[in-house]
């Protein structure tokens, strides 16, 4: 019997075969998911919108047509209807913007961090101004990405670091280094770390701040937001191959570390 290396050739086409099938088949169930994603995507974008621009629709028409007729405490029933729908319409494009990351298909390409940063600082200038921010940026690498997901995973970080801060004035450090992940493979991966003195987190919520719509703080009129920006960042580190995590103290600052592969 022919052999190669001390193996059976009939025996390796064999296995080579059944890998063969075992990758078809999961081709298969990723185009049944993806699928799946879209049309969750659809449903989300148009069916669940429809009623709910019903009900604003009926609601300003109701204030229009009978707000003479209407006492405080019904105007004040028709307001909590409105902002209800207000907010839950802003929900829905919180979740679409989520549920789209995973079916991007978005080719990769080389992204170049301090071009991606750069032109954030400039977009979210009125607002540093605003907060008297001082923002640092170190050398940063190129990786591959995608560009539109890298300039969402900052411009969350940032706005996070820019929304949870001291009375003091807001300092925000960006920086990048090189690492190795395992010493057998020698697989390196650059750290990046976005740093800031702001009102910091208690170690027990330093896992369930990336979940999805988990909130930290009740009272949006001090502190805004749905809290969906750190499950974006996190499920954008994790499609490219990466990981996030934070340090903190309560009262004196976060770090938010990620990785990402250092393949060019």
């Amino acid at each position: 019997m022919a052999q190669i290396n001390g193996h059976p050739v009939k025996q390796m086409q064999e296995e080579i075969e059944a890998l063969s099938r075992e990758n078809e088949e999961l081709k298969n169930k990723l185009a049944v998911l993806k699928a799946e994603m879209n049309q969750f995507t659809y449903i989300v974008s148009h069916d669940l919108q429809a009623p709910l621009r019903t009900i604003a629709g009926f609601m300003e028409l109701l204030v229009r047509r009978y707000a003479d007729k209407l006492d405080d405490a019904g105007k004040n029933y028709i307001d909590f209807a409105v902002k209800g729908t207000a907010k839950m319409k802003d929900l829905i494009f919180d979740l679409l913007e989520y549920s789209r990351l995973t079916s991007d298909t978005t080719d990769l390409t080389k992204v170049d961090l301090n071009l991606v940063t750069r032109e954030l600082l400039k977009k979210v200038e009125p607002v540093i101004k605003e907060c008297n921010a001082e923002i640092t940026i170190g050398d940063l690498p190129v990786v591959v990405g995608r560009k539109l997901q890298m300039e969402q995973l900052f411009k969350h970080l940032i706005d996070n670091s820019l929304k949870f801060h001291n009375n003091t004035k807001p300092l925000i450090a960006i920086s990048a280094k090189k690492e190795t992940a395992d010493l057998s493979d020698r697989q390196e991966f650059w750290k990046i770390d976005v740093t800031d003195n702001g009102i910091g987190i208690q170690p027990a919520y330093f896992e369930k701040i990336f979940i999805i719509f988990r909130r930290l703080y009740a009272d949006e009129t001090k502190y805004s937001g749905r809290g969906l920006g750190l499950a974006v960042c996190k499920k954008i580190v994790e499609l490219h191959g990466g990981s996030i995590c934070v340090a903190s103290v309560e009262g004196k600052g976060t770090t938010f570390s990620f990785t990402l592969p250092a393949k060019i």
